[in-house]
């Protein structure tokens, strides 16, 4: 299984409510930037799936124009999701190599628990984007092969 998370871009501070917070222009600008960056590896994702939240469909918007791929849209990738059924979203897809579109804390969680790492060792700021690989869908069973963040350099 080979997998893309990625944390959607910077957002607004304030909206009616945290799912409508949109992307402000820097979050569009440093998500661009990510995923020109990584678009060699991007090449190999079949499926883009995302949270409901405007910020993270606007996030993985920028992708599809990037790869030609919808976007597909989760209710299990909202900021509180819970591991055990974002794994068995992973485990159902596990013939594509999904770009998954989510928020913190779930897409730290995800890559620690994936890759073994001590809980908060990834943190994923905005636009981070992380590629696991792993022989199957299970805790400390795969590899962190990239993690970019923006400001950092690989």
């Amino acid at each position: 299984m080979q997998a893309f998370i990625l944390r959607h871009g910077e957002a607004q501070l304030f909206a009616d409510s945290d799912p409508e917070r949109a992307l402000t222009s820097v979050g569009y600008q440093q998500t661009l930037d990510i995923l020109s960056e990584s678009q060699a590896e991007l090449k190999a994702v079949t499926r883009i799936i995302a949270s409901p939240y405007v910020r993270a469909q606007q996030t993985a918007s920028l992708a599809s124009k990037l790869l030609s791929l919808p976007v597909e849209t989760s209710d299990l990738l909202v900021p509180e999701g819970r591991l055990p059924q974002v794994a068995q979203l992973l485990d159902s897809v596990n013939h594509d190599i999904p770009l998954l579109v989510s928020h913190q804390p779930l897409v730290g969680e995800l890559v620690n628990w994936l890759c073994g790492l001590s809980p908060g060792r990834q943190v994923m700021g905005t636009s981070a984007l992380a590629h696991v690989e792993a022989e199957i869908v299970a805790g400390a069973c795969g590899s962190l092969l990239s993690l970019r963040q923006p400001g950092m350099s690989q």
